[in-house]
């Protein structure tokens, strides 16, 4: 009942990859596997398309905030000037690590250190590199949904 991988060099195939899956049958174990597959093969194809329109490797953002005119992706080497709206940038995003909490942010739950409810139905985030933000009432109840459920899954 082990897992078996193999390489199989491939020159036809270009730069593409190319997985096979092979068992007795699709069951629960298979279909979880074809699901991570599915998921990291969109998070490297969205991390790629980012990495080319805006030069950043998405790996290394911490967080994504409006700053007057302009967005700045804050980034564990430091911060850089997007010239481009924030939804925008926001639909280049991996949306299972990238999570918008305010009109102005986007955070990586990556970096994500810890979260408490302060008054007002607002949310503390703290985020690795003594990154304090705030989610806005509005974002609030999504965000604490999804954190929660992140947590029991953990």
């Amino acid at each position: 009942m082990g897992v078996k991988l193999r390489f199989i060099q491939d020159n036809a195939l270009g730069d593409e990859i190319e997985v096979t899956v092979r068992a007795a049958e699709k069951d629960k174990r298979v279909k979880k596997l074809l699901s991570a597959l599915s998921e990291h093969s969109d998070q490297l194809s969205s991390s790629q398309q980012f990495a080319e329109k805006y030069h950043l490797n998405t790996s290394s953002i911490i967080l994504i905030m409006r700053d007057g005119r302009y967005v700045t992706a804050k980034t564990v080497g430091g911060d850089y000037t997007i010239k481009d709206s924030l939804t925008r940038v926001e639909e280049s995003l991996d949306p299972a690590w990238f999570v918008r909490i305010s009109q102005s942010e986007i955070i990586n739950l990556k970096f994500l250190q810890c979260w408490d409810f302060v008054g007002g139905g607002i949310i503390q985030v703290k985020m690795e590199h003594g990154i304090v933000s705030y989610t806005s009432r509005r974002y609030a109840k999504q965000i604490r949904e999804m954190l929660l459920k992140r947590r029991a899954k953990q």
